[in-house]
């Protein structure tokens, strides 16, 4: 019973500290700072991914701007391009969105969600 409540006690503990420091705003000030490490890509698309899927596209689309705009050659920039569109059309900046869709046909030809961007991109031409 007292490996227990110490257990208990410890994990309580852990979260009481952790939840103010463990913020995606840290995480993604953390993945700019080591940019040079092979995680810190997926971290930081992964702050803005956060933030899309919770609806908070502010977030999403301050989150992958930065994204996009520190790691070009990333493993998820092609994806974070076509995700930056989306929370920037959510949040009605359609420039914005027109830009991310431009940038990802130009340099990802060949990515293989390639119609679906240009479907979208041409549909907002008229906005």
């Amino acid at each position: 019973m007292k490996k227990l409540a110490l257990a208990v006690l410890v994990a309580w503990g852990a979260w009481h500290y952790a939840a103010p420091h463990l913020t995606m705003a840290a995480a993604m000030d953390y993945a700019h700072k080591n940019q040079d490490k092979p995680w810190a890509a997926t971290l930081a698309y992964s702050v803005g991914w956060f933030y899309y899927q919770r609806a908070n596209y502010p977030k999403a689309q301050e989150a992958l701007s930065s994204f996009v705009n520190d790691f070009q050659a990333g493993p998820h920039t092609a994806t974070g391009l076509v995700r930056l569109s989306e929370a920037a059309e959510e949040n009605h900046d359609y420039a914005a969105a027109r830009a991310a869709l431009d940038r990802y046909l130009h340099d990802y030809p060949d990515d293989p969600d390639r119609n679906m961007a240009q479907q979208r991109r041409d549909m907002m031409s008229s906005r």
